[in-house]
């Protein structure tokens, strides 16, 4: 099978890429320059000039394949309204290119479009694959969690223009359309919450966290990931919308690893939730978010049996420790 793959060259992306590789698919890149165009080369993928952020360029390259895995996002997965919508534009633009084709499309979304604040203490709902989404303001901001009027806003902008990427996507034309939500994604040193975790511990001198740091996510391995993109690819129907998590880990958990990978010991510090804007953007906003999801239908859907659950050993000792 041929595969795009947008966001070839980063961290999810290229965990995906190899794992498609190794089990015999043709892989190409969006490649915005020759170094780009070398290291897809290095990786085995075949690089095709393009640019996420250029629709002529994702046209021509999604014609030429069977398959479109997008990883690529132009805010990340900590994102605002305004690159969101950008996200969606180039979707829109490979939907258009696949439209009427029977050709497969897997949008990469994210876990906060589940994301609950609640000032640091675990919430009770753990989300499955079909939740009716976005969630209103009432049900992610609380009255009790004490979120600013300016950042419920900017976060339901932002998560509202997920979605309709999202549903754009299982709901496309005589397109195979399938949403992948990844939880918190860790492993190999790579990451994109965690980097700026540890970024935001070595300034502070202990890893901070909202409140009492009781918040849950989901979380999975990057290399689980990749394999559950894979059997996505190969198996999953039109539709579909897959949990990629694994188990749970609380921020205070997380914060207490860092900590302790930092040589700070058990020593954590209690951020109020605009200290952990201030202190870490976007991703201060995510990390304090409850995002707890179930991936029982995901694994019963595909088969997926993920193996790796020592994300707090592998902060501590392991990948990000070296």
């Amino acid at each position: 099978m041929k595969i795009l793959v947008t966001g070839a060259t980063g961290y999810i992306g290229g965990a995906a890429a190899k794992a498609l590789i190794k089990r015999g698919h043709e892989v190409f890149g969006l490649a915005r320059s020759e170094g780009s165009a070398g290291r897809l080369r290095l990786a085995g993928i075949t690089p095709v000039a393009g640019d996420f952020t250029d629709s002529a360029s994702l046209i021509r390259a999604a014609s030429g394949v069977d398959t479109i895995v997008s990883t690529a996002s132009i805010g990340s997965l900590a994102g605002s309204a305004e690159t969101f919508a950008q996200d969606r534009d180039a979707i829109r633009a490979m939907l258009g290119a696949a439209k009427g084709s029977g050709k497969t499309l897997v949008f990469t979304s994210g876990s906060a479009v589940l994301g609950i604040f609640n000032g640091g203490e675990a919430t009770r709902d753990v989300f499955g694959e079909d939740v009716s989404l976005p969630l209103p303001p009432s049900v992610f901001a609380p009255p009790s969690a004490n979120v600013p009027p300016e950042l419920i806003e900017m976060f339901g902008a932002a998560m509202g223009a997920r979605v309709e990427t999202e549903q754009e996507v299982a709901n496309a034309s005589g397109v195979r359309g399938i949403v992948m939500r990844p939880g918190l994604v860790y492993g190999n040193g790579g990451s994109y919450d965690l980097p700026a975790l540890i970024r935001m511990a070595r300034a502070k001198g202990v890893a901070p966290h909202l409140g009492s740091g009781g918040t849950l996510q989901g979380y999975v391995h990057v290399d689980d990931l990749a394999e559950l993109y894979c059997l996505a690819v190969e198996g999953a129907p039109a539709g579909a919308v897959l949990h990629g998590v694994t188990g749970e880990v609380s921020q205070r958990e997380l914060a207490t690893a860092i900590s302790r990978m930092i040589g700070a010991g058990d020593h954590t510090a209690s951020f109020r939730l605009e200290e952990m804007y201030a202190a870490g953007g976007p991703v201060g906003l995510s990390l304090s978010l409850n995002k707890r999801m179930s991936s029982e239908k995901t694994q019963s859907l595909l088969g997926w049996s993920p193996l790796r659950r020592d994300i707090l050993d592998d902060i501590e000792l392991g990948s990000y420790a070296a």
